[in-house]
């Protein structure tokens, strides 16, 4: 059973996150300071911290120092509804992600899901190789254990607001970014003859050879099964190009497949020095990471498209 720690000294909205989550399956615990919370992470640890921030609790400050004592533990910061860019405030405290009220039960439990979904899948990046599966795992079991989704349509609106934080830091602070999309060419049939269970441990081999393609603080996340997204913050057209290209190289070196190969749809930013020009949004990269994905697949695959979103020139300076 997962387990998570809920920050709320406001007690109608704890009772309501404990409901949401333990309905979910996760051993629950409610702390109402930030001061309980520390110690309850010292001493028994959760996979999961949720903690508000309001006026009775600063859970940005929370946060910061559960960040330095434990970097690997996943933070979700809720903020009122009232409060002004929580993306950004929640990226500055250095948390993996935030929601806004009111909340949902839905919302609370995809959210804390797909974040430790997340954290999965760069532990088992991090692996050289996935362990196999044991005989008696069902799919599901593989897929949860290996940090991938399961069957099925992935709910990709948390990881939107995931990334969405880091956009908002691109255009604040004007560094580039690139998005990649990442699809397995003839994926169904080169593994038509595996069972579930093989594709997902054959996919966590593909994993972990992507993300070892690229640096720490860039994010490999599978969404449907052969897909992968890939974002790379402060990294310009030049860079983003190289390392599309080590990715490439890199499919083809997984064992069970050999000479696999993939097709890839990048989405470069590179912001304008001068202030006022930039524009750039997480709707605007995957739609062009997703037109240049389209555009390497109907080429033949096993290549790399490139679509650039310039920032908007510079108006002409009057006489």
């Amino acid at each position: 059973m997962r387990s998570a720690l809920i920050a709320e000294p406001a007690i109608p909205v704890a009772t309501a996150l404990r409901r949401f989550l333990e309905s979910a399956g996760y051993a629950v615990i409610v702390v109402g300071t930030a001061g309980e919370a520390l110690r309850e992470i010292r001493t028994s640890p959760p996979e999961v911290l949720v903690a508000s921030v309001s006026e009775l609790m600063d859970g940005e400050a929370l946060c910061r120092e559960v960040k330095q004592e434990v970097p690997t533990l996943p933070v979700l910061l809720l903020y009122m509804p009232e409060e002004e860019n929580p993306e950004e405030r929640a990226a500055q405290a250095g948390a993996d992600a935030c929601l806004v009220g009111p909340l949902k039960r839905t919302t609370v439990v995809t959210s804390v899901g797909l974040l430790l979904q997340l954290f999965a899948a760069r532990a088992a990046a991090r692996s050289v190789q996935a362990p196999a599966p044991e005989p008696a795992e069902s799919d599901d079991v593989v897929a949860r254990r290996l940090g991938l989704e399961g069957p099925g349509s992935p709910d990709f609106t948390f990881l939107k607001r995931l990334l969405l934080m880091e956009v908002k830091r691109s255009r604040r602070y004007r560094y580039p970014i690139a998005l990649l999309l990442l699809e397995l060419d003839q994926l169904a049939e080169r593994t038509a003859h595996l069972g579930q269970a093989q594709r997902t441990t054959l996919l966590a081999e593909m994993l972990g050879l992507l993300s070892g393609g690229v640096r720490d603080i860039d994010v490999i996340v599978p969404t449907t099964e052969g897909k992968f997204v890939a974002f790379l913050p402060h990294t310009p057209k030049v860079g983003a190009l190289v390392v599309a290209d080590r990715l490439r190289q890199r499919v083809r070196t997984l064992a069970p497949l050999p000479n696999m190969t993939v097709s890839m749809g990048l989405s470069v930013f590179e912001p304008s020095p001068v202030r006022g020009q930039t524009q750039v949004s997480f709707g605007n990269l995957m739609k062009d990471a997703s037109e240049a994905l389209r555009k390497a697949q109907a080429a033949g695959g096993d290549r790399v498209e490139l679509t650039e979103r310039e920032a908007p020139e510079e108006p002409p300076a009057e006489e």
